[in-house]
């Protein structure tokens, strides 16, 4: 029986790199067996209902799909209902599991339930059996539904007086929005927020991150593949894709473009803002065979997708998702 260095050193030697010096891809191997043991473990897919972290998080998910759907421009009547009720399931499921753990944690879904309620039915849509189940678990659980949630109507002129009033305003008036008005967004203005962004801190100073910027119907077809916009896509006429370059990094740095690439786009993401534009970043976390279609883009395979942020000139007003944050006692540890 081989262990598993002997295993890698072989797998190195005779399959993935034959012929060649297989210091650094032993490494790269042990690196990812490393990370294969604690995805295998920790992410949310697995076991997801038996572990309270991993099911808040996806509860969490769940929810801001019921928001990001009322904050479309033109959401469609009675729209969400089956996510809905599934939603109602889990946070049932979840009382009986931890609701002596963490039964606060309730609030903030079942608020966004309440708003969905009022919503739809305002919009003349009937949904009795929701009503019902809600009302149920509100029962159940014997929580006074409180939390700040749904969506909230944001006016232009009131953001644009905040966005670079201050550091905090910045931070606390940035939404993500999912419809703009028709008026183009000038070059001048992309270029200044990508010069902006130029100041993020990075490792050694090596700046290894990249951006592509797309418009008109070449950025909704980006949107297209992302696939996490459906019913807004057409919205979205311009896009920046920010990558990270695997040439910048060394053999111990495996995951340093995520980090580099990730601190660029919230520093662009909040260039845009600052500039009066709105924007919505969209995930590139998927799996290698969809990331491959990036190519059609013009995409080379060093370069690591992070994320697209989708930018436009604001309406006059517009609807947000309210996206409630945790405290951060529920976040943070002090080390003394």
């Amino acid at each position: 029986m081989i262990t598993i260095k002997q295993f890698i050193k072989k797998l190195c030697l005779k399959i993935i790199f034959p012929g060649r010096d297989i210091t650094l891809q032993e490494f790269f191997l042990k690196e990812s067996y490393s990370f294969l043991k604690k995805t295998s473990l920790y992410n949310a897919s697995v076991d997801t209902d038996d572990d309270i972290e991993k099911m808040q998080y996806t509860i969490l998910r769940e929810n801001h799909v019921i928001e990001k759907g009322m904050s479309m421009r033109n959401p469609r009547k009675g729209f969400g209902q089956e996510k809905v009720i599934s939603l109602l399931h889990r946070l049932k499921k979840y009382y009986r599991s931890y609701g002596n753990k963490d039964l606060g944690f309730l609030q903030y879904p079942l608020s966004t339930i309440k708003n969905y309620i009022e919503y739809t039915e305002n919009s003349g849509v009937q949904i009795d059996d929701i009503k019902s189940k809600f009302k149920e678990i509100v029962k159940l659980t014997r929580l006074e539904i409180t939390s700040h949630a749904g969506i909230v109507k944001v006016y232009k002129n009131d953001l644009h007086n905040q966005c670079n009033a201050d550091y905090e305003s910045i931070l606390k008036s940035r939404h993500s929005i999912r419809y703009y008005s028709e008026e183009p967004v000038s070059k001048e203005k992309i270029i200044k927020a990508l010069q902006l962004a130029q100041c993020t801190p990075s490792a050694c100073n090596r700046q290894g991150w990249k951006t592509h910027v797309f418009q008109g119907e070449e950025s909704v077809r980006l949107m297209r593949w992302q696939g996490g916009c459906n019913g807004f896509e057409d919205e979205l006429k311009n896009s920046i894709l920010v990558t990270a370059n695997l040439k910048a990094f060394l053999s111990y740095e495996v995951h340093q473009c995520y980090i580099d690439g990730g601190l660029y786009s919230m520093n662009l993401i909040n260039a845009l803002h600052s500039l009066g534009l709105g924007c919505i970043p969209l995930s590139c976390g998927f799996y290698e065979n969809k990331l491959r279609g990036l190519k059609a883009f013009g995409i080379p395979e060093h370069e690591v997708p992070i994320v697209i942020v989708a930018f436009g000139n604001l309406k006059e007003d517009f609807n947000v998702a309210v996206s409630t944050r945790k405290d951060i006692s529920l976040t943070n540890t002090f080390h003394n």
